[in-house]
């Protein structure tokens, strides 16, 4: 008889650790249940706000009204011809004559060359450089 009561208290015990093992794994599982809903919730969120986002982004970079907010807010005008010179300004080394100037008539027709700061005691940066 005794064998028999040792054998029903093993397999109550197994009984009552697989109960207690069942009811945690189903704790756990609405836990991450109830994370998940949370996690898909703030996904839906995000995605409403990206798409709100996206829809304003979509209305100031319209092309119509930056060209109204450049009107207003900007002195801007197109480069002309005359602001970006020529290479007749551009001093060049004895010997050295930019392709167009050529000729001894272009060089003499050409603008005096703009003077550096340092004047004629500039020192070349370049090891070897002559003044």
């Amino acid at each position: 008889m005794s064998m028999f009561r040792l054998a029903t208290w093993g397999w109550l015990s197994v009984v009552v650790i697989a109960g207690f093992a069942t009811y945690e794994v189903k704790y756990q599982v609405a836990q991450v249940d109830d994370e998940l809903g949370r996690v898909n919730r703030s996904i839906d969120a995000d995605r409403d706000q990206l798409r709100v986002l996206s829809a304003e982004w979509s209305y100031l970079n319209q092309p119509a009204r930056l060209d109204q907010l450049r009107q207003r807010y900007l002195t801007l005008a197109p480069v002309t011809r005359t602001q970006l010179g020529s290479l007749d300004q551009i001093p060049f080394r004895a010997g050295e004559a930019p392709a167009g100037a050529s000729t001894p008539a272009a060089q003499a027709s050409a603008r005096p060359p703009i003077r550096l700061p340092g004047g004629p005691d500039l020192v070349s940066a370049k090891p070897g450089a002559a003044r």
